[in-house]
């Protein structure tokens, strides 16, 4: 068995830092009366062994066999272990049970040890105790290897639950990786350890834990925490590896695991009996016999009235305190409860400790003599407190006498008297209803006192509103209440029948006062008054109109005459017989006046008196009735009703028909006319019913039949019927009237009467509300004569009605109709749905009239949505004013006509002189106004025709003899050679002058002006345009050459053949004189494109050639991130580093980076001015003070400023030491300063010393310096151990380790203590250095303060010095004569019987007696007031449910107004609740209360009224839109009309050009025809014709076709449109690609010009064909509209693209002709050529074979030209043709296209009938809407009228 020497460091392994765990012996017994105590601690294994158990060992089951690990020399290995019986010291010495652990050594001093079985693992060990412990450390000395793995466990619940305290680990990181295996850093931290499971020793390695370790402070020791920590249990130790010398792996065998096993010899578990510091001493539990010596029992004996195992609780009767753990200073001692006699039982409640602030806790339980309460000091229920006897007294609770059924919980009394508190003992406590001594009788205003009553007494419940004031309000017994005059029911809650509104009124309610017609009864809803209406009346009388209808007024029942039948004076229809006529009276009395004239002279002829027979038989044929219109003129009084009058010829009548009487009564018949006469008339009335009458109140009038004569007065306007007549509904009545002169026998021609209308007026007497002679009835019928209700619609026009009128006749009108009429407003002719409320006439547009709107008014037309139109029939040729109401025709006069009879006839001008056209014989028609003529022939102009149009000369005068001839300039006008716009004839010269046109000159034009070029005097050869895009002077005849058109003189900084583009060192776009001078600057721009300063740039962009790494239009900038701008090289890099520098730019001249603050230098290397630090981490600011230093700048690498004199501090802003005051006022302190200074010092370098040998003896665990002589001796004794184990004497060897083993103990213990006192001294030490630092504070303070004084006193001292002696005597007096005034005060304030202190007693004595006196009457008063308060608080209770409840109805929200009344939880409001402007808040929108339903409807309402509003404007609209579709269905028209003349003019121009392109064909094939064509001309030629460029590209006629397409996908109904445009643009794309592929070819030009053309005519066609279809789609005429305006501008592109291909077609043409000149040249240089040398035979006969060659190309050519051309002029002209019969078509389509317009004006028509009846539908929509509104609008008036 091998040893080692036991390190030094488990010398100090043991050590205690808790009080609580710290004694060894028992506290002393006066410990426990100051403060906490503790038992002595122990081993708990003594006298436990039975209580100690393995969960292995060896032998149990039999001998088994172990071996031991030894040297190889040794002869015993193996052993044999029999466990099966305990082990004994002199027979069974092979035992080995866990109980040998508790002893190391048995009686006879060998040593015991307890084993496991071989091999297994996973072993533990495990202390059960019988209470609760303290557990302190753990030791184990173990016989073999110490475990390779273990953990210690505790339990504090006896074992139901583990925890770990430590576990223990060869390597924690691969057994335990989950647990921390760092060194322990808190006191309760659970970690790894690796010290003690090292494989070395072999034996005898000790394990150590303490629960508390040393090095972790704890600043609590009673804390839960710590006590939890030390609380067990139960106590387990868990083996989980064995250490092994790893042959088990190799070998497997069985017996290699023999010496591989746990031994433990000792197992120390030291700790306490757990008594939480109420007890010194502990004995055994109940039950555990063992008293063995040393052990440690379990059982505390308790003091401070505690009891418990671990006197954990109060003893019985002592818990007025709670209890808690002892502690040093406190005891904590368990207080007895106070029950005054009553109980002896009590127990701890922790609210009530609380509420009496900490001071007593404890609640009497099960008190007798009839006594409850905390501490039995009230009496029970029934019981009360007899003022005369002691709270101690058993007797002093005295049973209550209160009746149970009106007493509160069945007769409980007050349980004693308190004045102040409104407590009487023996008082009952009635129910809230009941009053009496012994509550046995109700309360005044309630009945039926009953038992199962919570309140005794049910309350009257009467209305307060309904009841009278007079005595009580109901019976006693029986509960009936007295109500008022108008109310009644048992409650008085109810109005009379016809009463509403309850209220505190002296009647009680309000009567309904219905109105007697609006409203079917008098009776209302109770709750609001609402009279039940008739049908759209409302208001909660019934006495309102609903919107959108009205009260028929009394004249509503008017026929007008001129709508009447007409009857001649002979009809015997008419009443009465006709008179005789007086036309023979009138004839005898010509005779006589012609015969009265003769007689003086005067005679007549003939024809005078056939004039007048005339006029006799006219009058005699003139009708007998006719209707006179009358217009209605602003202004004008309105004196009649409808269109105007009938007017009824002497003798004549009327018959009117009347089906539509609403109501059977009787009527009074009014006729209203005007006279043309001052005669008067009379009229014969006949009135009869065509059935009988079957109404109650007409069927027993007689007879049917009625006949009235009256007499219509010539200065009146109407009259009424003698009596009334008797009208029902749904009879028919027929009414003839015969008019006739009054007071003649004869009927005269001449007479007549205008007739407007026939009204029925009812007999209101006899309705409801009239007829009875009651009050009311009377005072109605007394208010129509009053106010003269009738007599205001006698006359038209009425005056203004009395409100009492109208009040009135809205009830009569309610009567007969059974409600209000509906307006019926024409949508069109009136301005809303609204109209008058009585008599109902709408409000109509302008030109409108009829009640309903709905008509036009005389000499007006057109009734639509704006009205009607004034006719505005022209006086001069119209027969009259009046006009066709439908179309506005006016009646036309002869050889006028139009719609206003204001035009000549056709030929004629000057209305109303109407005059012929004068048009020199050029012209038929004329302007109507202006007689300007139209369409003049024969090539004449002018206003009369009166002369040549332009491009003619002559007299065209009619009678003149000349005719317009065209000019010569010089051509004739449609030669093809005229270049003039007109011309004139000079006669005095005999000559022609031409006006010549844009760009041609000369008398007769033949030659081109400036600015243009040509050869005009060749036909064709036209003057155009010099190319030189706008950039010459046009008015220089040397800006351009006249011939060949190139520019001379470019303006505007431009350059080129054709002035095109920008001249060197410029740049732009010289098409639109845009060339700007380069602004290259030079310094960024290389120097290769820069000369004298001034740089190119590119013509186009401008851009400059810049240097490497510039960039900018102008290179004026660096590229980003570089600098050094202007260099040769260009820029360079900046090179600012991240994160130095804010971003990666610089400044591009000086290349400073943008630095982050505290950085500097150009790339942010350094630190900025007036920082420090370093720069690759950061840089901080110097903040140097400038009081305190003499420099900003501070050491760049420390930070430290530079401080002056007296200042210090890192930043110069203290007072350095050796000076005081506060900074930057620093004075230097006084000399003695640097004595105390030297002390301060010398203190601070001996606590330095101090400090640093604490660190040292902490560090190394010695003491420098000092020698240990136990510890030399400690080392001596192992020496010695050391060479007795070398000699081998081992009796020696073991009596020396036993000693030695003792002595370490001893001295590990001895060590522990000195360990333990060195903590506590450097504990004392940190405390006294704390107290030295704190003590050097003060005296820094103090000296300061001293200094201070000192500096005080000696200027005082200065002072005096300098004053006189006599002044310091002075002084010195007065300060000892206010030194004694101070003291005498001072006395006469402490002594003596008036000084404040003594009358301070006397106050607090008498103050003291008052509060004696006065306290229990206090406290009574404090006990009624909280009594009151609370049956108060049920009141409010009671009342603010009832709010509640009312705030909900109303309001809908139940109020709960929080401190500031906003109601955060109630958003509706309620009682006391107001909103964020202190505004009352009740009810709203979304609430549903009364107000929230009325704010709803109200919306609702208003809802409506928008949505009509919104209607109508629709309505409006719709009209406008209408008059807009039919303007532009006249647009469109016109519109493809000029489309069609446009393409006419384009078919013209195609003609032409398909001409002139045959010409420039032909010109090609003479060229190529001709002999000496060198091949470079032909292939210029073929160049020039290959260069051509078409109008249109495949490009453009996509796009085309594509917008077509766009277009059309916008109509609808166009299928047979869009099949045929996409078969037009198929053939497009084909010869679109055909002229692609003929353009390859240069002598395929003629052929692809003509196909081009041909593509762009078929995409033109196209075009026009979509177009035309287009205008026939109804839905989408602005879209046709758009796509023809698109058409007609794709037309004009066509045509300046066709003029464009002229052109340069032209300048081919001309090229042409220059190529043949040169050919010409070429073949006669070559003829001179051939005879000047014989040397040039052979290039010439080379040139022959040349010319061979190109003579076989162009055969090829010509052939290919012949082909070309000849198949081309056919298809050319067979095209022409083609197009020619398409242009007819178009235009046939065009006409097709018009029928179709007419067509839609049809549906138009059509579509404004259904417009129509979508009004008519829209009308009864509104109706809805009003009838809703109406309902609505009564709802919410119910809801207003809530009282």
């Amino acid at each position: 068995m091998s040893y080692s020497v036991l390190p030094l460091h488990f010398l100090c392994v043991f050590c205690q830092v808790l009080p609580v765990v710290a004694q060894d012996v028992p506290s002393a017994p006066h410990g426990c009366m100051e403060g906490s105590c503790y038992p002595a601690t122990g081993n708990l294994l003594i006298g436990r062994d039975v209580n100690l158990t393995s969960t292995s060992t060896c032998g149990m089951e039999g001998p088994e066999l172990y071996c031991i690990v030894s040297h190889l020399q040794e002869s015993d290995k193996c052993f044999i272990c029999n466990s099966q019986e305990p082990y004994d010291p002199y027979n069974r010495r092979n035992s080995h049970p866990v109980e040998n652990v508790i002893y190391q050594r048995d009686s006879r001093g060998e040593l015991t040890w307890w084993q496991s079985v071989n091999g297994e693992e996973n072993v533990s060990i495990r202390l059960n105790l019988e209470a609760e412990f303290h557990f302190t450390h753990l030791i184990m000395k173990f016989k073999t290897f110490r475990p390779a793995a273990m953990l210690i466990e505790r339990s504090s619940n006896f074992g139901r639950t583990w925890r770990p305290y430590r576990y223990f680990a060869y390597n924690c990181t691969k057994t335990f990786p989950t647990v921390p295996a760092h060194s322990l850093r808190f006191i309760d931290e659970v970690i790894c350890e690796e010290r003690y499971s090292d494989i070395e020793p072999s034996t005898e390695g000790e394990v150590i834990y303490k629960v508390l370790d040393p090095a972790i402070h704890v600043k609590d020791p009673y804390s839960l925490e710590i006590q939890d920590l030390l609380r067990i249990t139960n106590l387990r130790i868990n083996f989980t590896k064995l250490h092994t010398l790893g042959d088990n792996l190799l070998d497997r065998r069985p017996d290699v695991l023999q010496k591989y096993y746990y031994a433990l010899y000792e197992l120390v578990v030291r700790g306490s009996c757990f008594c939480y510091g109420h007890a010194s001493e502990c004995a055994p539990v109940p039950g555990v016999t063992t008293r063995d010596s040393g052990m440690i029992h379990g059982r505390c004996v308790c003091k401070h009235n505690t009891v418990g195992l671990n006197c954990e609780w109060c003893r019985d009767f002592y818990h007025d305190a709670p209890w808690r753990p002892a502690e040093t200073d406190n005891t904590h001692t368990c207080k007895e409860c106070n029950c005054n006699g009553h109980s002896n039982q009590c127990h701890f409640d922790m609210a009530v400790y609380l509420a009496t602030g900490n001071i007593s806790g404890g609640v009497c339980e099960n008190c007798l003599h009839n006594r409850m309460g905390r501490k039995c000091e009230t009496c029970k229920p029934f019981y009360f407190q007899d003022p005369a006897r002691d709270i101690r007294d058993p007797a002093a609770c005295i049973s209550c006498d209160c009746d149970p059924v009106g007493s509160l919980e069945g007769g409980v009394c007050d349980s004693h008297t308190d004045l102040d508190l409104g407590m009487i003992g023996g008082q009952c406590r009635c129910k809230q209803n009941v009053r009496g001594q012994r509550c046995d009788y109700c309360k005044e205003g309630h009945y039926g006192l009953s038992l199962n009553n919570p309140l005794g007494c049910q309350p009257c419940n009467c209305d307060p509103r309904g009841i009278t004031m007079l005595g009580a309000p109901c019976d006693q017994i029986s509960g009936d209440c007295s109500c008022k005059r108008y109310v009644t029911g048992r409650y008085c809650s109810q109005c009379l029948p016809e009463y509403w509104g309850l209220s505190n009124d002296l009647a009680g309610c309000r009567p309904c006062d219905c109105d007697f017609g609006g409203a079917t009864s008098n009776r209302c809803m109770i709750d609001n008054g609402q009279c039940d209406c008739r049908p759209h009346l409302i208001g909660r009388q019934c006495s309102e109109v609903q919107l959108g209808y009205f009260c028929a007024s009394l004249d509503y029942y008017k026929y007008e005459a001129e709508g009447a039948i007409w009857h001649s004076p002979d009809d015997p229809s008419l009443p009465g017989k006709p008179r005789p006529q007086a036309e023979t009276d009138c004839v005898q009395h010509l005779n006589n006046q012609l015969r009265r004239r003769r007689h003086h002279r005067r005679i007549a002829n003939a024809q005078q008196q056939r004039a007048a027979l005339r006029r006799i038989r006219q009058l005699q044929q003139t009708p007998s009735v006719s209707t006179v219109h009358r217009e209605r003129q602003l202004g004008q009084m309105v004196t009649w009703t409808g269109l105007g009058f009938a007017r009824v010829k002497d003798g004549a009548g009327l018959e009117f028909t009347i089906s539509n009487i609403p109501y059977a009564m009787e009527y009074d018949i009014m006729i209203r006319y005007e006279p043309e006469s001052t005669e008067d008339w009379e009229a014969l009335v006949s009135v009869t019913s065509l059935n009988l009458p079957t109404s109650l109140r007409c069927g027993n009038m007689l007879p049917t039949e009625q006949l009235y004569t009256v007499t219509l007065f010539h200065h009146r306007r109407y009259i009424q019927m003698p009596r009334p007549f008797c009208f029902e509904p749904n009879n028919r009545y027929v009414l003839s009237i015969r008019f006739q002169r009054h007071g003649v026998s004869h009927r005269h021609l001449t007479a007549f009467i205008l007739i407007d209308s026939l009204v029925l007026i009812p007999k209101y007497e006899e309705l409801p509300g009239f007829q009875s002679k009651d009050a009311p009835d009377e005072h109605r019928r007394l208010e129509m004569e009053l106010y003269m209700c009738l007599d205001s619609f006698m006359t038209i026009p009425m005056p203004a009605l009395a409100e009492m009128c109208t009040k009135l006749i809205c009830s009569i009108s309610a009567i007969i109709h059974n409600g209000a009429l509906a307006c019926q407003c024409d949508p069109q002719g009136s301005l809303s749905v609204e109209c008058d409320r009585v008599g109902g006439r709408c409000r109509c547009k302008p030109n409108v009239i009829g009640r309903k709107c709905d008509q036009c008014a005389p000499g007006t037309y057109g009734f639509g949505p704006y009205g009607c139109t004034v006719c505005d029939c022209h006086s001069q040729g119209s027969v009259g004013h009046h006009c066709d109401p439908v179309t506005g025709q006016c009646p036309c006069r002869h050889g006028a006509m139009g719609r206003q009879c204001s035009d000549c006839q056709p030929g004629q001008w000057g209305f109303p002189n109407c005059r012929p056209c004068q048009c020199n014989g050029h012209a038929e028609s004329c302007d109507p106004e202006t007689g300007a003529c139209y369409e003049c022939r024969d090539y004449t102009a002018g206003q009369l025709c009166e002369r040549c149009m332009n491009g003619f000369y002559g007299n065209p005068v009619l009678g003149s003899g000349e005719h317009c001839r065209p000019c010569p300039c010089p051509g004739h006008p449609n030669s093809g050679h005229s270049n003039g716009a007109s011309c004139l004839a000079d006669y005095a010269s005999n000559q022609i002058l031409c006006q010549c046109s844009q760009g041609y000159a000369g008398p007769r034009c033949d030659r081109c002006a400036p600015g243009y070029y040509g050869d005009p005097e060749q036909p064709g050869g036209a003057c155009r345009p010099c190319q030189c895009n706008g950039n010459i002077d046009p008015q220089d005849p040397e800006s351009c050459d006249t011939r060949t058109g190139q520019c001379l003189k470019c303006l505007y900084n431009t350059d080129g053949h054709s002035c095109s583009e920008c001249k060197p060192g410029y740049y732009g776009n010289a098409l639109t004189r845009d060339c700007r001078r380069c602004t290259c600057v030079t310094a960024g721009t290389l120097q290769a494109y820069c000369t004298d300063g001034e740089c190119h740039c590119d013509r186009q962009t401008g851009h400059c050639p810049c240097r490497p790494h510039v960039i900018g239009h102008n290179c004026d900038q660096c590229a980003p991130n570089h600098w050094d701008f202007g260099s040769d090289c260009g820029c360079k890099p900046c090179g600012c580093p991240q994160p130095n520098a804010l971003s990666t730019h610089c400044n591009m001249f000086s290349g400073q980076c943008h630095c982050q603050p505290g950085f500097g230098g150009r790339q942010c290397t350094e630190c900025e001015m007036f920082h420090w630090g370093d720069p690759r981490v950061q840089c901080e600011e110097c903040n140097c003070h400038p009081l305190g230093t003499d420099t900003f700048q501070c050491d760049r690498v420390t930070g430290a400023c530079e401080c002056k004199e007296g200042a210090t501090g890192r930043r110069c802003d203290e007072c350095a030491r050796g000076f005081t005051g506060t900074f930057p006022k620093c004075v230097p302190c006084h000399p003695c300063f640097q004595l105390w200074d030297d002390a301060v010092c010398q203190v601070r370098r001996d606590l330095t010393h101090i400090k640093d040998v604490i660190a040292m003896i902490m560090e190394k665990g010695e003491v420098p310096g000092i020698s240990d002589a136990r510890i030399r001796e400690l080392e001596r004794k192992l020496e010695q151990v050391q060479d007795l184990i070398r000699d081998g004497d081992r009796e020696g060897t073991y009596n020396l380790i036993s000693q030695s083993i003792d002595d370490l103990r001893a001295e590990i213990a001895l060590t522990d203590g000195r360990l333990m006192g060195v903590v506590r001294e450097l504990n004392m030490t940190a405390e006294h250095d704390d107290a030295m630092k704190r003590n050097l504070t003060s005296l820094e303070r103090e000296l300061r303060d001293l200094n201070n004084t000192l500096y005080l006193l000696h200027r005082e001292l200065e002072n005096y010095l300098i004053a006189g002696l006599a002044e310091q005597f002075e002084n010195v007096r007065k300060y000892y004569q206010s030194s004694l005034n101070s003291e005498q005060h001072c006395n006469a304030s402490v002594y003596g019987p008036q000084s404040p202190v003594e009358q301070s007693q006397d106050t607090r004595n008498r103050t003291e007696a008052l509060l004696k006196e006065r306290k229990d009457s206090f406290l009574r008063t404090v006990a009624a007031h909280n009594k009151s308060l609370s049956e108060l608080e049920g009141k409010a209770h009671e009342i603010n449910k009832k709010v509640h409840h009312l705030s909900n109805k109303v309001c809908g929200g139940h109020g709960n107004a929080s401190a500031n009344n906003s109601c955060p939880d109630s958003p509706c409001g309620g009682a006391g609740c107001r909103n964020s402007e202190d505004v009352l808040k009740c009810g709203g929108r979304g609430c549903k209360g009364a107000i929230g339903a009325s704010v709803a409807a109200l919306d609702h309402a208003d809802d409506v009224r928008k949505n009509l509003t919104a209607t109508s404007k629709e309505l409006k609209m719709l009209a406008k839109k209408l008059r807009d579709i039919a303007t532009l269905t006249q647009n469109v028209k016109t519109q493809a009309k000029d489309t069609l003349d446009k393409a006419q003019s384009k078919k013209d121009l195609f003609e032409n050009s398909n001409k002139k392109l045959k010409d420039f064909i032909q010109k090609i094939r003479d060229f190529l025809t001709e002999e000496g064509a060198d091949p470079e001309s032909i292939e210029k030629v073929a160049q020039q014709v290959l260069a051509i460029t078409l109008p249109f590209n495949r490009t453009v006629l996509v796009n085309i076709v594509q917008q077509i397409k766009d277009n059309m996908a916008k109509l609808t109904n166009v299928e047979g449109v869009f099949n045929r445009t996409s078969e037009q643009l198929a053939k497009a794309s084909d010869l679109h690609k055909r002229a692609q592929n003929a353009s390859a070819h240069a002598e395929g030009v003629n052929d692809n010009i003509n196909k081009t053309k041909e593509a762009l005519k078929t995409s033109q066609s196209a075009i026009k064909k979509a177009e035309e279809e287009m205008t026939t789609v109804l839905q989408n005429l602005i879209s046709a509209q758009n796509i023809t305006t698109m058409v007609d501008n794709k037309l004009l592109n066509v045509g300046n693209n066709l003029m464009d291909l002229m052109m340069r077609l032209a300048n081919l043409s001309h090229g042409v002709d220059l190529l043949k000149n040169k050919t010409e040249q070429n073949r006669k240089m070559a003829q001179g050529a051939k005879a000047q040398s014989d040397s040039a035979t052979r290039a010439a006969a080379g040139l022959q074979e040349e010319l061979t060659d190109v003579e076989n190309l162009y055969k090829e050519l010509k052939e290919k030209v012949n082909t070309v051309g000849g198949t081309g002029e056919g298809d050319v002209n067979q095209r022409a043709i083609d197009m020619k019969k398409e242009a007819e078509e178009l235009l046939k389509k065009a006409t097709t296209g018009t029928e179709t317009l007419r067509k839609l004006e049809k549906k138009l028509n059509k579509n404004e009938q259904k417009m129509q009846q979508q009004r008519n539908e829209l009308a009864d929509l509104e109706k809805n809407v009003t009838d809703i509104r109406e309902y609505i609008r009564i709802k919410v008036m119910g809801y207003n009228n809530c009282q």
